[in-house]
């Protein structure tokens, strides 16, 4: 009997041991696979449509792959009116899945559809498309990405940039001395305001800054501020600015100048994007013309 309890002692202990031992492991294991099972985060989605930089024309809007995205001057209105042989060269940008890129806000991305029945997608209020020159053998080849050269073409179409401080717009003007229609090119703001000159600014030059007050100056306000971002079409030296007396308390306030000729807004067109009532009134006042 002793014997027996001598050997059965060690036994048991080893068993025991043995059990916390596997145990410890199997609690390892489970905290391992636990550990494991963590799932990583989703990558973030690729921006359809992001900003691409440019030593020429500067951050400008690009698709997916880099490739460039224009605006057409005549479209101030906000509806596609490039059809015909236009449409082959200059494609409709269109993406059913907007995810923007840095320095973008998808609120100023819409969709309108043309008069042919496509999508096309917008930014801020422009229609939105990209390049596509003939070749030597007359197929329309899409730009690569990277590239900018549709620019500046016709004088009608640049690339898009979320910051231009004016914009150059080509629509049918109606004059209101003559009530005749014209396509005319002009200076907008960068929320499509048309802008004007006066006449007597040009006829005398020494009394600009008096020379549109009080009344005047209420039925056409003046446009103030440094145009520090513009198109390819328009030149910075061409514009500067008009120190006015007639600001706020008295305050002298700033007139932007183009070709010496200082801009105003017109208060019926009512501060509204593709308006243009003003020009031809009085048969002094004129769209501001580059």
């Amino acid at each position: 009997m002793l014997g027996h309890s001598l050997y059965a002692r060690p036994v048991r202990w080893l068993a025991g041991a043995t059990a916390l031992v596997v145990g410890t492991l199997l609690g390892l294991g489970a905290c391992q696979k636990k550990d494991d099972s963590t799932t990583p985060a989703p990558a973030a989605p690729t921006p359809t449509i992001q900003l691409m930089p440019n030593a020429v024309v500067g951050p400008h809007l690009a698709d997916s792959v880099g490739n460039t995205v224009y605006l057409f001057s005549r479209d101030l209105a906000g509806t596609n009116n490039c059809t015909g042989g236009c449409a082959s060269v200059w494609p409709i940008f269109y993406t059913s899945h907007l995810v923007v890129g840095n320095g973008l806000d998808a609120k100023d991305f819409a969709t309108i559809t043309t008069s042919t029945g496509q999508r096309q997608t917008t930014y801020k209020g422009w229609p939105m498309y990209y390049y596509a020159p003939a070749d030597a053998s007359g197929q329309f080849v899409r730009e690569k990405p990277g590239q900018v050269t549709g620019d500046n073409v016709g004088g009608v179409w640049y690339t898009m940039r979320p910051d231009y401080s004016l914009l150059l717009a080509r629509t049918s003007v109606t004059n209101k001395t003559t009530n005749l229609a014209a396509t005319k090119t002009f200076l907008i703001d960068s929320q499509g305001r048309t802008l004007y000159t006066f006449a007597k600014d040009q006829t005398s030059p020494s009394t600009q800054a008096t020379n549109c007050t009080g009344g005047c100056a209420t039925v056409w306000p003046v446009y103030g501020g440094a145009p520090a971002v513009l198109p390819s079409g328009l030149k910075s030296s061409d514009f500067g600015t008009l120190a006015r007396t007639d600001g706020t308390n008295g305050y002298p306030s700033q007139q932007t100048t183009y070709k010496g000729l200082p801009l105003y807004y017109y208060a019926p067109d009512g501060g509204t994007r593709n308006k243009v009532e003003g020009d031809g009134v009085g048969n002094v006042w004129s769209v501001a013309a580059p």
